[in-house]
């Protein structure tokens, strides 16, 4: 199974061969073998480049979910009394890792030392993608609720504020109604980042267009750019946290339908790994706490 992942990723015999570390006639043969023994064809060649039949993507569906139900198994095995073992794949979108995932990994490593983490910063829709195909465990970020496939959990609740640099006109304010924006120069994220959906509706339901600026795709590096340009951001009150340096401060606004949920994304069937059930529950506990602070 773990052969025929690679081949299916790789797209050929030969790069699979090569991140496996074997040979390729080995590879070859062990995939002829599969097809043998299922009785289906896995595999067409579309010119150099091996693509998977229609069963052959049911199968691989199927095969990443064994492999990860085995890999739970043989942590519990070699686990012991009272240790957990392993490795925890956590997904997290952009705006919330610097806030969140420090203390986070820092107290979960600290209960749980023999459990190794992978984290990777991408967007809800990746980490969706990422989850239903079996490469993450676990996400962080916000609750579109688009995949019938995944458990959606709310841990919290934040509100867009109006972000700027301590040198704004603005800055002195406490609330801006979100009506005031139009014509306001502002800075953006691309439109595959779900924040900026988000924005867009927001500004969309109070029939205000801000002037944007730039199009950013890096959170830091737009938060930075606050200053210079002398620009605001619609953002989520967290993304604050952990950049006190940055000297930027997050006005109320005042509109409607400025809240959005932030949790935990994972698959339904989630709960055997013990892992992933350790991480939700100091999640669970930790980050309203964080959101309060």
């Amino acid at each position: 199974m773990r052969y025929f992942l690679a081949v299916a990723e790789a797209g050929s015999f030969s790069r699979a061969a090569d991140r496996l570390g074997i040979s390729q006639p080995s590879v070859s043969q062990q995939m002829r073998d599969l097809e043998t023994g299922l009785r289906v064809p896995l595999f067409q060649r579309r010119g150099k480049r091996i693509l998977l039949t229609p069963r052959g993507l049911i199968f691989q569906e199927h095969a990443r979910s064994v492999l990860r139900q085995l890999e739970n198994f043989m942590q519990e095995l070699n686990s012991e009394p009272g240790q957990l073992r392993g490795a925890l794949h956590l997904g997290v979108v952009p705006v919330l890792n610097v806030p969140l995932v420090p203390n986070l990994l820092g107290l979960f490593t600290a209960d749980h030392p023999a459990i190794s983490v992978i984290v990777e910063e991408i967007s809800s829709t990746e980490i969706e993608t990422a989850l239903e195909e079996g490469r993450m465990d676990v996400g962080l970020g916000f609750l579109t609720r688009h995949s019938p496939n995944l458990r959606y959990e709310r841990l919290c609740t934040d509100e867009f504020a109006l972000i700027v640099s301590e040198s704004h006109p603005w800055s002195k304010r406490r609330m801006i109604p979100l009506t005031e924006l139009h014509q306001q120069r502002v800075l953006q994220l691309p439109d595959s980042f779900v924040m900026r959906r988000m924005t867009d509706a927001l500004c969309r339901n109070h029939q205000v267009r801000p002037r944007m600026i730039a199009e950013i795709n890096a959170i830091e590096t737009l938060l930075r750019s606050l200053a210079p340009l002398q620009a605001a951001a619609l953002m989520p009150k967290i993304a604050l946290r952990g950049r006190e340096g940055l000297k930027l401060k997050a006005i109320r606004l005042k509109g409607k339908k400025l809240g959005l949920d932030i949790g935990l994304l994972r698959l339904s069937d989630s709960s055997a790994n013990s892992a992933v059930a350790a991480f939700t529950s100091l999640a669970q506990k930790v980050v309203p706490k964080m959101i309060r602070s």
